[in-house]
């Protein structure tokens, strides 16, 4: 791989930009909406986010369907790493998992501020994975397994399984967490709708 110095990748990322007119186009587009709205909060205009918003998903959409064919290998690479990563996990990813949990853990149980239902589901998941963690330190230890060998990790059946259950643990804690803040925002957005609604007084 060649070695460059930092104004050859100017020099270069300046040719990129330059031989694509397609990019150029929209770069001036977005750079454009952007001043739009500096202009228009340093004017005091009440412009709303939500526009700024769409016209960037817009933006985005039209940049996919103009690079349809990468767009899509870029979509299904993502899929199948991510799906690779929470059947067959490095270490890396592993102790990511670890340590979120772990961090989520500490959090709920130092944290007044979050609800009783997070610090529930944030201590059955930390407990649960770390659980999995004595497990699979004490299988190594037992079988002589070297844990940075990822073909002698996945060659030891007791241990890939608690990998991809570890994983799918820390997907369900996820997706719950996810449906649980949902469920409390729907709750708050009732209540100030019935605020909001007048009183209906008979005679």
């Amino acid at each position: 791989m060649d070695d460059y110095t930092l104004f050859e990748k100017i020099k270069i990322l300046i040719n990129i930009v330059s031989s694509s007119p397609l990019f150029l186009c929209y770069f001036m587009i977005g750079v454009a909406v952007f001043i739009f709205f500096i202009i228009c909060i340093k004017k005091g205009k009440k412009i709303n986010k939500w526009i700024f918003i769409t016209i960037w998903i817009l933006l985005l959409i039209l940049l996919s369907i103009s690079y349809k064919s990468v767009t899509i290998n870029l979509i299904d690479s993502m899929f199948n790493d991510v799906f690779m990563a929470l059947y067959f996990p490095n270490l890396t990813v592993y102790i990511i998992i670890v340590f979120i949990s772990n961090f989520f853990l500490f959090y709920s149980i130092l944290s007044k501020k979050i609800e009783k239902s997070y610090k529930i589901v944030n201590v059955i998941n930390s407990i649960i994975i770390n659980s999995f963690l004595v497990l699979i330190i004490d299988i190594a230890n037992t079988n002589g397994i070297d844990i940075k060998d990822t073909l002698t990790v996945y060659s030891n059946s007791n241990l890939l399984v608690l990998f991809e259950l570890t994983t799918s643990i820390f997907t369900s804690w996820i997706l719950l967490n996810l449906l649980i803040s949902a469920h409390h925002k729907l709750k708050k957005y009732d209540s100030k709708q019935q605020q909001m609604m007048p009183e209906i007084i008979f005679d």
